[in-house]
């Protein structure tokens, strides 16, 4: 008797801050989809929402998750603008502590170890010791995910066994690389960064970079996903959100979380406009501001 093996599925969930909010829209419809991974990779943020998911994957939990994305701002971070010019002045090689981001993680990722998980997980991170990609899969469950999001030049790295570890996305921007090497077949690339087409010119010099960063960043994944086409299936979801706003700008969740909710129920599920995210209303989403700054 022949025995077929299912290939093997997994979601690539990308980096992008605030913007991260789009991956748990995303996440939703793909579970009402009944589409759900034999492991999953993130990166930077993808690496919270990812940790997250792979404590249990049901609607539920994912609604949890999107209450906790309506909570999250500036301050809950503790990203404000006083603490960076302090540490400009005092020359230190960080903008923020990261005590915000540690305990948002330590509330929200709450299994100890990676093999406490429902579904294998990896977080992609850059070993700044050795020069090169990390990924964890094995050992404590919550320093690995800060690593993963530990941006360079915003918050301080990670140490863990004398090792130095960043934000993981200047390696592996979606973890579609890293899906592909741990044996994936068909990836779910989950990626909520780029803005497109700007529609005024950018004004400062944080907008300026973020927006240079995120399309260096679209460019390698396209490539990405080109080159790896041949030993995978991809489906590369990508909502075109021409709204986006910088990555430390937590002011359009809701927006953010229907622009992914109804992306992937259009492009798998059929145009389902009727359908939105618990708790968003229509007007909340109905003309969502460019960004201009």
């Amino acid at each position: 008797m022949i025995r077929w093996r299912r290939e093997r599925i997994a979601f690539a969930i990308s980096g992008g801050g605030a913007r991260g909010a789009i991956q748990v829209g995303m996440l939703k419809a793909l579970l009402e989809q009944g589409i759900r991974p034999d492991f999953i990779v993130g990166t930077s943020v993808g690496a919270w929402n990812g940790g997250w998911l792979a404590q249990g994957a049901s609607v539920e939990r994912i609604e949890q998750l999107a209450r906790v994305w309506r909570n999250v701002n500036s301050r809950t971070l503790n990203v404000i603008w006083w603490r960076a010019a302090r540490n400009l002045v005092r020359r230190r090689p960080f903008l923020y502590e990261g005590d915000g981001m540690t305990r948002l993680i330590a509330a929200n990722i709450t299994r100890q170890t990676f093999k406490d998980l429902d579904i294998p997980f990896h977080a992609v991170t850059i070993d700044l010791t050795d020069g090169r990609k990390a990924v964890f899969s094995s050992g404590p469950l919550a320093p690995a995910v800060l690593a993963s999001s530990a941006i360079p030049g915003m918050f301080p790295p990670v140490i863990i066994d004398g090792h130095q570890y960043v934000d993981g996305g200047g390696v592996d921007p979606t973890g579609l690389e890293t899906a592909v090497e741990l044996g994936a077949k068909k990836v779910y690339v989950l990626n909520c960064g780029y803005s497109g087409r700007l529609s005024a010119p950018l004004r400062s010099m944080n907008t300026i970079m973020d927006h240079a960063f995120q399309v260096a960043a679209q460019h390698r994944i396209e490539s990405t996903v080109r080159d790896l086409a041949r030993y995978a299936e991809i489906i590369h979801l990508r909502p075109n959100a021409g709204f986006l706003k910088h990555s430390m700008d937590f002011t359009l969740t809701e927006q953010y979380l229907e622009a992914g909710y109804r992306h992937v129920w259009e492009t798998l599920g059929g145009n389902r406009r009727g359908r939105r995210v618990a708790g968003v209303s229509p007007a909340a989403v109905a003309a969502p501001a460019p960004a201009t700054a």
